[in-house]
């Protein structure tokens, strides 16, 4: 291999100076506040609407004074981009209360910003010294109308009596509610150990005469799953006498020789239903008296 190099050489005229001492590195003699969130966001996670836990969460923020003299402040919260509410974007917003537990105070940023009264308590921070507070996000459950993810962006600034702003970060706020769906009976039925009871009354072929409605809430779309013991047969006890029969459930018949899916209207949002439920008896004839009976499954997920 072949290589070649330029040697190049260059003289200067040096003349003596005086050493100059390197300048320490100085503190920033202003009020200088870091803030730092735990988490990262304030997301409660997992609300079921139907379920018995309130939608809310406990988070801290800490205040750290990075400057070289005395911090004197309020914490408040600005809305980045109004209006107030946890959204998904479209929609009417969810409300929600934020509480700054350790101080017990409501800094909720209903009007585009925690309102600064006269009760407000300030911190003091001397150089170098933090705090952490704790805060409860408390998600308004009667404005909760379907499943999906709301958020609302948020600014924490610490803020003098003179709104000067000595620093601050941005926060993101949220409440995921899970797609969730809940039935239940109402009209001629009663209840033992635990089970829906339904008497059809004495068997004649045809609709049987008993008013009964199965009530479906769901944040949205959902599937009904109807499983027959029987396999769609009224049976005499343990014996072999059985007398065929069908159901429908809001006017869509039920195929009951397996486990069949009845799908409920699509679409978001939340439903309350009242399905009607029909029983058709088959044929009766030259059969032995006694009771009959069959065990139906209903199981409602939501979509």
């Amino acid at each position: 291999m072949l290589r070649s190099s330029l040697l190049l050489a260059a003289t200067v005229l040096a003349t003596p100076t005086l050493a100059q001492p390197s300048a320490a590195p100085t503190r920033p003699t202003d009020c200088m506040v870091r803030v730092t969130t735990a988490p990262a966001s304030w997301l409660i996670q997992g609300y079921d609407p139907y379920g018995s836990s309130l939608p809310e969460g406990t988070f801290s923020i800490t205040f750290v004074n990075d400057g070289g003299t005395e911090c004197r402040f309020a914490p408040l919260f600005d809305l980045s981009q109004p209006p107030f509410g946890l959204s998904k974007r479209t929609g009417k917003p969810i409300g929600y209360a934020l509480v700054n537990l350790t101080d017990s105070q409501d800094v909720t940023p209903r009007s585009g910003r925690s309102l600064r009264t006269p009760s407000l308590r300030e911190l003091i921070l001397a150089p170098n010294e933090s705090k952490t507070l704790l805060y409860k996000l408390v998600a308004n459950s009667d404005d909760v109308r379907e499943a999906g993810m709301f958020t609302q962006d948020v600014t924490i600034k610490a803020q003098d009596r003179s709104f000067r702003s000595f620093g601050g970060m941005q926060l993101v706020l949220g409440l995921e509610v899970l797609p969730s769906a809940r039935i239940g009976l109402a009209g001629a039925y009663s209840v033992s150990k635990g089970q829906a009871v339904v008497d059809l009354g004495e068997l004649r072929t045809g609709v049987a005469p008993v008013p009964l409605q199965l009530r479906v809430n769901s944040t949205g779309s959902y599937d009904l799953q109807v499983v027959s013991a029987n396999s769609g047969k009224l049976r005499l006890g343990s014996t072999e006498w059985t007398i065929p029969y069908t159901v429908s459930i809001g006017g869509d018949a039920v195929n009951l020789s397996g486990a069949s899916t009845l799908s409920g209207p699509t679409g978001a949002g939340y439903r309350r239903e009242s399905l009607p439920i029909q029983f058709v008896i088959g044929d009766v004839s030259d059969r032995r008296a006694g009771t009959y009976s069959d065990v139906i499954s209903i199981s409602v997920t939501a979509r």
